[in-house]
């Protein structure tokens, strides 16, 4: 899709040295398009630019080894299942040896559970 390119673009710099984050990011960025496509949730623009940075950002510190805190489980009562769910699912890559975390994976459905809301109102 041209505006997950648009999207990247915006977000890092065409260096020779992010064309790998650029090229991880964008496979993410297209399973989360379809996931939603299937679910009938059109994401704004806006919505985009922030999934965008977050993936992106995931990349990075998938790419350095780098880890965030732990957050507290309690956190995820905020969230609709399915979305966190949906978040593992993505940032899950069968031939990928990162593991994306609980906390990976709740910042990520913070923003699906953001689109969530706004299609089909709250939990």
């Amino acid at each position: 899709m041209q505006m997950i390119d648009d999207i990247l673009k915006e977000l890092a710099e065409t260096k020779l040295d992010y064309l790998t984050e650029i090229s991880e990011s964008k496979q993410i960025l297209r399973k989360i398009e379809e996931e939603f496509r299937l679910m009938e949730i059109h994401i704004p623009r806006d919505r985009w630019l922030a999934i965008g940075a977050h993936v992106l950002s995931f990349v990075r510190r998938m790419t350095n080894g780098e880890k965030l805190p732990v957050i507290e489980a309690e956190l995820f009562a905020e969230i609709h299942p399915d979305m966190v769910t949906l978040s593992h699912k993505v940032l899950s890559e069968e031939k990928s040896a990162w593991q994306a975390d609980d906390t990976e994976a709740f910042l990520l459905a913070v923003h699906f559970e953001a689109l969530r809301a706004m299609q089909m109102g709250p939990s």
